[in-house]
């Protein structure tokens, strides 16, 4: 085996089920906050397999504001894995999503029935990534950071509404995928 300048990737400290937070010591890989950063973690890399299906498909745009929303959830990530420390998410990144949701909103023609996922690859993508938000806001209040990180639940919440909105506009208009 060669020696690399690489940092080591496993410490092999969480083979008891067990993982470090910041600030917080060994806790059980089960407790409330290890799930939400999991599943933080799950929609981030959804949204980049999402990414690289936009950039490939030549939706560029698409591209730069799902790497934006995934910088929005390493600092979700933050509050919630430093939760003693002043909040990495505020109201201007609330704001952010919500400016980006009215944008899209605006430019994409939304269905009013129920959608099934599946009209286009990156639309389908999006939608899978919007259910993993969906799930990461559901950790996020189990695990009790509604009180005190109210500006990442509520840009959490909006996020999964501008992915759907998104997803819609990638979509075009496949009417195979309403009704």
């Amino acid at each position: 085996m060669t020696e690399s300048n690489n940092p080591p990737i496993s410490t092999r400290r969480g083979d008891d089920g067990t993982t470090t937070l910041l600030g917080a010591g060994r806790l059980s890989k089960a407790d409330a906050s290890i799930v939400v950063l999991g599943d933080i973690d799950e929609a981030s890399s959804f949204l980049g397999l999402a990414r690289a299906e936009a950039a490939g498909a030549g939706a560029d745009e698409i591209s730069r504001v799902i790497l934006d929303l995934q910088r929005l959830l390493y600092r979700v990530m933050g509050d919630v894995a430093m939760p003693q420390e002043q909040n990495f998410i505020g109201e201007s990144d609330v704001g952010y999503v919500d400016d980006a949701l009215e944008e899209w909103r605006g430019r994409t023609d939304l269905p009013n029935e129920f959608v099934v996922p599946g009209g286009s690859r990156l639309g389908a993508l999006l939608d899978v990534s919007r259910s993993v938000v969906r799930r990461a806001e559901r950790s996020l209040v189990v695990a009790g950071y509604a009180e005190g990180h109210t500006d990442a639940l509520k840009a959490v919440n909006r996020l999964s509404d501008l992915l759907f909105v998104i997803a819609r506009n990638a979509d075009g208009r496949h009417d195979l995928s309403r009704g």
